[in-house]
């Protein structure tokens, strides 16, 4: 039964009333404060000790306002939150200037430089660990701080007045209260075990300790409060407002005894209440009633005391709770989801879901927003503004600033040109119609041509694709090349050893102002909160503004600051409201109903990380937290949650991740074993039925549509694809679908391919050239011939990769394993070259043409054409040519490629194609009979007997005959819309891009 509000007494003295924190709390609380206000005839303060109830209190306030009042007494009486009361001190425009979070971690990173002792604990950290550990520091030494403060009331006066800091008379002070609880925390434990611990911690403590640090701004901050109350008190008794003091949650020891202190001070001068909640008939475990020990740890209950936790129990239980388990994470989700909206539609306005399993309530968030403006979803479990989209885009262009001075990867660089803030026309000053499918035109030439890192490479890639449309009758595209110069000149502005974190911060601007994110950013909400937590980086008039520090230590910090901040949702009006959050927040505070999601024994109950320096004994003489006191702060907030809500639907997922059983929290199990006539009994979630037959799935198999237009050209992989597997022609070639372009892991063969081919064209026309000069080296016989061909091999080699290089180290190994191949592949020239051959031409598009007729009786004219890497020709037989393809692969490969020449037919259409058109070829009146494939990774380990460079293709006339045939065969049944099966060997299958559309491995 609810406590009466105390009457006023005229002993100085704190007068105690506690509350029953069931759904009638806020009333109960209201109504006290009103009489108080009566019987003061004066408007009190109140003072919560958390924020969360705030609104709460001043909604009942208003609600349970008493009639025919005092006009005095009128306005509501002030509720507040003790952290804003703190900010509200009188005179606190006098304090010592407050420290920034920010300028705290400069505090450590500068105090690391000048002490050997503290950069022991942090050298092995990487930039993040490091600021991590020093906000563990910080910490640290606040929790010393909130220690010795207290017993510093002298010095703290004189703080105020002198706005010094007497370091050493504190730090006597702070090591004698540490020696003491470290001394009892390990009882028989050799002292050493914590000696260098405490030694580091009372140097950072030394070092770190300042007047504007927030644990000596809040005594500074209460002293001035009951000075005030105080002065007032001596001018006219009546002019100090009463103080409610209301205990939402159980402190730390540490603060129990200072605002108990407080309290007492103040009750001198105004009547003082201290409210507590009272849980005797409101818990539902032991420790919610019986709360901690003297020592510190859960008391034990007496029979009583069992009894009464037993009939709380009894009468407590609704018919509104409701106990569900999910077997999958999905199904979780889905299981939450499906709850809130069934209250929603029995008409419940106001929504709690407790968000222990962070992932599943973040997946039912995604999943509600389906119902659109008619839910206000309020996130108040601190959503990190690094999660928004404007963050991600930052993110961005913090990677490309990390970038090593040759340049970012392919990857970074297009993740920054494609966040959505980025202005594209405001960058390169162009008009928007300009820069329409820029950055989609750059994407395929880095993916196609495999550029995956260096500025070098980059403009590489553009040059060679802009001169390709050159030669085939297009037009460069400029644009990319002033797009990469715009982005390399951003990125070069940051290429420095050591930067000053006010130019860093001004040079930041600037980047967003150039690439137009600034103006983008200020108009999204989350944009618009980042851009105010870079604001904290302006230290232009600070004393750290010409700290120094590397370009990874700024950037690590800046990323660090924006996780640590919240994104704040705006309000907006709706039909109902859910409110995510902890179970710590729902104190105090009424909802139509509660759907907790993840009450399985992993999660419920959840502890904060442990601190880094502070065991939990030690913790414990340090009068800080400890996990008992929040392993009973939970069961006690669980508790009020339960007999507060008639509605409450616990919510787990009975399977882990690797699928073991997961039994309910605990705290639920021991409900159940009480309610043993009425159990609590755990529901299936009622998730929505997927009715359907479903049939096993079958070899695809597909008929072209008569609208379906058949391919005209064909290109030698096109064919390739066609042979292997119709299925996966019809997929690639007819349906045009790919796969998403991307890089793929590591350095790829295929840019280094395509200089290789390049090298050794330049390379040959180069030796032809010399050829022609009669006083050449090249004719002072065999040897001479061959290291000038290997010199100028090398060289032709070097100039080639020069750039690749640049832009990607790792292509130099590349570089040096086709050098080891030189000489080897100098040696194979030199043998072709006395069997009659001589390099003719290179890169030489060639092909067909076929007459097919259709199925409707068109003639239908297909074209078969591809690009030949090279042909050679005989000197003493001027009839015969030859066709020749570089690979980039060991001998075994091509051997298995030759075995099915008639399915992979790329040499055979370059020598028909060669054949029918040789003016196109440059081989008139001269015909292919041979065709062969290089190896460019000779297995040189073998010998040179064993040191195969060719594979020519055998049984050449009978095979192009064959092929002749087949090709038209195969095309008169593509034109015929004949079914198109898939039925491809492994092999293929393996890195077909039509594989998941065909299901193979299904069927």
């Amino acid at each position: 039964m609810p406590q009466p509000f105390p009457t006023i007494s005229d002993q100085k003295q704190v007068q105690s009333w506690a509350i029953t924190p069931d759904a009638s709390a806020l009333e109960q609380l209201a109504i006290g404060i009103w009489n108080c206000a009566m019987q003061t005839k004066q408007r009190p303060l109140v003072v919560l000790s958390t924020a969360g109830p705030l609104i709460g209190i001043r909604a009942a306030l208003e609600k349970y306002r008493p009639p025919d009042l005092d006009p005095k007494i009128a306005f509501l009486p002030q509720v507040i939150s003790f952290a804003d009361w703190l900010e509200a001190a009188p005179g606190s425009w006098k304090f010592p200037k407050k420290q920034t979070d920010l300028e705290r971690w400069l505090a450590v990173f500068v105090n690391l430089r000048k002490h050997k002792k503290l950069q022991a604990w942090f050298k092995a950290e990487s930039e993040a660990g490091a600021w991590g550990l020093a906000q563990a520091v910080i910490d640290a030494c606040d929790a010393l701080s909130e220690l010795v403060v207290p017993q510093l009331q002298g010095e703290l006066n004189d703080l105020l007045n002198s706005h010094s800091l007497d370091t050493e008379v504190w730090l006597k002070k702070v090591e004698y209260v540490l020696d003491q609880a470290v001394a009892k925390a390990y009882v028989g434990l050799s002292k050493n075990v914590v000696d260098e611990e405490s030694a580091v911690l009372l140097a950072f403590w030394r070092y770190l300790t300042n007047v504007g640090d927030p644990v000596i701004r809040k005594h500074l901050a209460m002293s001035t409060h009951l000075q005030m109350a105080k002065d007032n008190a001596s001018k006219d008794t009546t002019a100090v407002r009463p103080f409610i003091w209301v205990q939402t949650a159980d402190p730390k020891p540490i603060d129990q005894e200072l605002i108990d202190q407080y309290l007492v001070d103040y009750a001198q001068w105004a009547p003082v209440f201290h409210v507590n909640l009272d849980w005797t008939t409101v818990a539902l475990w032991a420790e919610a009633l019986s709360g901690l020990d003297a020592e510190g740890d859960i008391a034990s209950v007496n029979e009583a005391e069992e009894h009464q936790i037993e009939a709380n129990i009894q009468t407590s239980v609704h018919d509104g709770w409701r106990l569900l388990a999910a077997n999958r994470f999905e199904e979780l989700a889905w299981a939450a989801t499906k709850s809130i909206e069934s209250h929603l539609i029995a008409d419940k306005k106001n929504i709690a879901l407790v968000a222990q399993d962070r992932l599943a309530a973040r997946r039912a968030r995604a999943l509600l927003s389906r119902l659109g403006d008619s839910l206000r979803i309020r996130d108040e479990t601190g959503w990190k503004l690094s999660t928004t989209r404007a963050a991600a885009a930052f993110d961005s262009l913090l990677e490309l600033i990390r970038a090593p001075k040759e340049g970012p990867s392919a990857s970074i660089l297009l993740e920054f040109l494609q966040n959505p803030y980025f202005d594209l026309a405001h960058s390169l000053q162009k008009t928007p119609e300009v820069c329409v499918g820029l950055l989609a035109k750059l994407e395929d030439i880095l993916v196609a041509s495999q550029a995956k890192s260096g500025w070098e490479t980059f403009m590489a890639a553009i040059e060679r694709a802009n001169a390709y449309a050159v030669s085939h009758g297009g037009s460069p595209n400029e644009q990319l090349i002033e797009l990469i110069q715009f982005v390399k000149r951003l990125h070069f502005q940051w290429q420095q050893a050591l930067l000053e974190c006010a130019d860093a911060y001004s040079q930041l601007q600037v980047n967003l102002q150039e690439t137009g994110m600034f103006q983008r950013l200020e108009k999204d909400a989350a944009g618009k909160q980042l851009l105010e937590v870079l604001q904290r980086f302006d230290l232009s008039n600070g004393p750290y503004q010409e700290l120094k520090m590397r370009l990874p230590e700024w950037l690590s910090l800046l990323k660090t600051v924006i996780e640590e901040a919240s994104y704040e949702e705006a309000g907006k009006e709706a039909q109902a409201t859910l409110s995510i959050l902890p179970l710590s927040s729902t104190r105090l505070r009424e909802f139509d109903a509660v759907v907790v999601v993840g009450c399985d024994e992993q999660q419920l109950p959840a502890f904060s990380e442990p601190p880094l320096f502070f065991s939990d004994a030690l913790n414990r003489y340090l009068k800080s937290s400890t996990i008992a006191a929040q392993y009973v702060q939970q069961a006690r907030d669980l508790s009020q949650l339960l007999v507060s809500c008639k509605n409450v639907d616990l919510l787990w997922q009975s399977k882990s991740k690797s699928g073991e059983p997961l039994r309910p929290s605990a705290w639920i199990q021991r409900l159940q074993v009480v309610l043993k006539k009425t159990p609590l009994e755990v529901l299936e979630p009622k998730l929505k039925p997927y009715e359907g037959q479903s049939q096993p799935i079958r070899m695809a198999v597909s008929t072209p549509d008569q609208d379906l237009a058949i391919p005209t050209t064909v290109s030698p992989s096109a064919y390739k694809a066609l042979r292997d597997c119709p299925y996966r022609y019809y997929v690639s070639s007819l349906l045009g679908l790919r796969k998403a372009k991307e890089f793929e892991e590591g350095f790829d063969a295929s840019l280094a391919g395509q200089t290789l081919h390049a090298l050794l064209k330049n390379f040959f026309q180069a030796l032809k050239t010399e050829e022609k000069k009669p006083h050449s080296v090249i004719h002072a016989g065999d040897d001479a011939r061959r290291q000038w061909m290997i010199d100028q091999l090398m060289h032709y080699s070097e100039k080639e990769f020069e750039r690749l290089i640049a832009g990607d180290a790792r292509v130099l190994g590349t570089l040096r394993d086709w050098q080891k191949q030189i000489p080897s592949f100098v040696d194979w020239q030199l043998k072709r070259e006395n069997a009659g051959w001589r390099y003719h031409d290179a890169e030489l598009t060639v092909g067909f043409n076929l007459m097919l007729t259709d199925p409707d009786g068109v003639e239908r004219e297909i074209r078969i054409a591809g690009r030949a890497d090279r042909f050679d020709i005989h000197v003493s037989d001027k009839s015969v040519a030859a066709v020749m393809d570089y690979k980039n692969q060991n001998m075994k490969k091509i051997t298995n490629r030759a075995e099915n020449v008639l399915d992979d037919p790329q040499l055979l259409i370059y020598a028909r194609g060669a054949n029918e058109n040789s003016i196109a070829a440059h081989l008139p009146g001269r015909t292919v009979e041979q065709a062969e494939w290089v190896t460019l990774k000779a297995e040189l380990n073998k010998g040179e007997e064993k040191n195969i460079r060719a594979h020519p293709i055998e049984n050449m006339p009978e095979l192009m005959e064959q092929f002749s045939e087949q090709i038209v065969q195969d095309l008169n049944a593509l034109w015929a819309r004949k079914p198109m099966q898939a039925f491809a060997p492994d092999s293929v299958c393996q890195y077909c891009e039509a594989r998941g559309i065909c299901r193979k491995g299904m069927w």
